[in-house]
């Protein structure tokens, strides 16, 4: 089930931002112990009894909220309406049309969550669609048009406030991620 965020002019994506609740009645029926423990890409999940039986705690402080656990089991559910929310990601695409491929960055980490017509979502993607249709060229994509200008002046002509939520230090995605449809041999 991938929503391809990672690749998209403009990626709409929840925010987590408590551990999972576990409901300890249906963890035995619904889950496998050792496939929810092992499912935690940090070690936050670990067995526990929980009034006599086998069931799972969470550690909080080392809980990332990627929903890897309700992935494997259902009984750990992560949804939260009032502390959940949304990110707006911007700048990816996979075509190696004119440019290689290129992964999508943050550019607002957190709006709130306001069904059924997400207000403060809409306004920001509709802010981003409006400068870039005035800023970029023909056929110019989102990621292609944003490293043109550079990301600061994206952030001053869309308005969006700069925070320290949009660092990116991973520096390995050209080593890592092919980028364009040549092959490279080496002996």
């Amino acid at each position: 089930m991938c929503g391809a965020v990672h690749c998209s002019d403009i990626a709409i994506l929840g925010v987590h931002r408590r551990a999972p609740a576990i409901k300890h009645e249906l963890l035995n029926s619904q889950c496998e112990i050792p496939s929810t423990v092992s499912a935690c890409p940090t070690g936050a999940i670990r067995p526990a009894k929980v009034d006599g039986h086998d069931s799972v705690e969470v550690i909080e402080e080392r809980c990332m909220f990627c929903a890897n656990c309700y992935t494997v089991c259902p009984a750990m559910t992560l949804n939260d309406p009032v502390n959940d929310g949304l990110s707006i990601w911007v700048g990816g695409k996979v075509s190696n049309a004119r440019h290689e491929p290129m992964f999508s960055k943050l550019a607002i980490p957190f709006l709130p969550n306001n069904p059924p017509r997400w207000p403060e979502a809409v306004a920001a993607v509709k802010n981003i669609v409006e400068v870039y249709a005035g800023h970029a060229r023909k056929y110019e994509r989102m990621g292609e048009w944003i490293e043109r200008i550079g990301w600061p002046q994206f952030f001053k002509l869309t308005g969006i406030e700069f925070t320290k939520y949009h660092i990116d230090d991973f520096k390995h995605a050209g080593e890592t991620f092919r980028r364009s449809l040549h092959f490279r041999h080496s002996e």
